[in-house]
């Protein structure tokens, strides 16, 4: 593969060329401060630069589009990394090798720029019936939530820690916020999105890149220079007390969520150890130690998993069972947690895990999204490639894990009740 950087002043085109796929992926990132009263805005934006703009202002005329293009995808979403909310216009298509159109390149990135820089807009105002439809569409999905008894425990875990921390923000928003969105509201978001969201651009496939770059140039005509001078890391307060709380639901099982504090770790601590101690712990499925200890040993639990949120600094371990065995559940995963710190784990266990860790990493290689994705990263967060982070994995040892499971303490104790109890 070969990475090459083209800076365009506004923005930069980073560029991976590799002739593994038949298709090519594309990214049109914007990225800005998270702002809470904001996300669910972006998101909803999100969702409206996906159904249509001016020159195909409905869905089937973009998907007719999309169709004379051989089938090419162009979708928009947003997520929250830390404190910052990404926008990601993404774009799939076939390499040029396989289509016999000289054109087909540039109708292509076109398409794309239609898409972000001509929205479907009139007197400042988005297009009245596709913003319903839309706006509709995203009321379903936030109410879905609520019935959703894990990720509702999740959130009002997170909300007890700190109801303030942007962990806590829900990508969609809240029902009340998206009641408040207007057209107008919504055009002006997107006017920000241009005038204040630092952004790049991101490539992968077997392409001529110095002819894609200079089409992107062409027709992404962005104006404005924006910092990206971001503070990613949610800075997620310890707390002398552990804190504990018990909401009722109408849920038949119960779902437990202890938060950890995770602090002072080095880059390698935060990129590679970190990862491969949750595998140990809890999300090495059936071989992790929670699993064993709580499920397997003590039939304790329905379901149960570690989750590592490296930009929160947390560590979340996520319980389904019956409230009879909340109190015994919780005295297993600290108990757990301090065999690790006393490193009672075998050399297997530990070799089990990097190895684990390796092949996840070369299953993304089989995937150009994975890989572009690491790029970003790397770009924005100086986070490893992929092969230079399979090296860290081999040259981790029983005392790395040890010394990152010490700078693990407890913040949290959530108990979303159910009618089992």
């Amino acid at each position: 593969m070969k990475y090459k950087t083209y800076n365009c002043n506004s923005f930069n085109i980073y560029t991976i060329k590799t002739d593994r796929f038949k298709t090519s992926h594309l990214e049109v990132i914007f990225k800005n401060v998270l702002k809470k009263e904001e996300i669910g805005t972006y998101s909803f934006l999100a969702d409206m630069l996906s159904e249509g703009c001016k020159k195909y202002p409905r869905k089937k005329d973009l998907i007719t589009r999309f169709e004379e293009l051989y089938k090419i995808v162009i979708y928009a979403s947003t997520m929250r990394v830390g404190n910052v909310i990404d926008l990601h216009v993404s774009l799939d298509f076939i390499n040029p090798e396989y289509i016999e159109d000289e054109g087909y390149i540039e109708d292509v990135i076109k398409t794309l720029f239609e898409v972000i820089l001509n929205p479907n807009v009139c007197n400042d105002e988005f297009d009245l019936k596709t913003f319903n439809i839309v706006k509709e569409r995203l009321r379903r999905e936030i109410n879905s939530l609520k019935e959703n008894p894990v990720k509702q425990s999740i959130k009002e875990a997170i909300k007890t820690m700190d109801s303030n921390s942007p962990t806590s923000y829900e990508i969609l928003g809240t029902i009340e916020e998206l009641e408040n969105i207007t057209p107008a509201k919504l055009y002006n978001a997107y006017k920000s999105l241009r005038k204040n969201f630092k952004v790049d651009v991101f490539l992968i496939g077997n392409l001529d890149m110095d002819n894609v770059a200079s089409l992107i140039k062409k027709y992404f005509k962005n104006r404005y220079i924006v910092s990206d001078n971001f503070e990613v890391m949610v800075d997620n307060k310890e707390t002398k007390k552990v804190k504990e709380k018990t909401m009722k639901s109408d849920n038949i099982q119960t779902n437990l969520v202890m938060l950890f504090n995770l602090k002072n770790l080095s880059e390698l601590e935060k990129n590679i150890t970190l990862n491969c101690f949750n595998y140990l712990y809890g999300s090495g499925g059936l071989t992790s130690k929670l699993y064993k200890s709580i499920r397997e040993e003590n039939s304790l639990c329905y379901a149960i998993n570690s989750m590592y949120l490296k930009y929160d600094g947390l560590l979340m371990v996520q319980i389904s069972l019956d409230q009879c065995n909340v109190k015994k559940a919780i005295s297993l995963v600290k108990k757990e947690l301090k065999k690790m710190q006393n490193g009672e784990f075998s050399d297997m266990e530990l070799n089990d895990a990097i190895n684990n860790m390796i092949i996840s990493l070369d299953m993304s290689l089989d995937n150009n999204v994975a890989i572009l994705n690491n790029y970003v990263f790397n770009i924005y967060d100086n986070l490893p490639l992929i092969e230079k982070r399979k090296e860290y994995f081999k040259e981790i040892n029983k005392n790395d894990i040890i010394n990152v499971s010490k700078k693990i303490k407890l913040n949290t104790i959530f108990t979303l009740e159910g009618k089992d109890s």
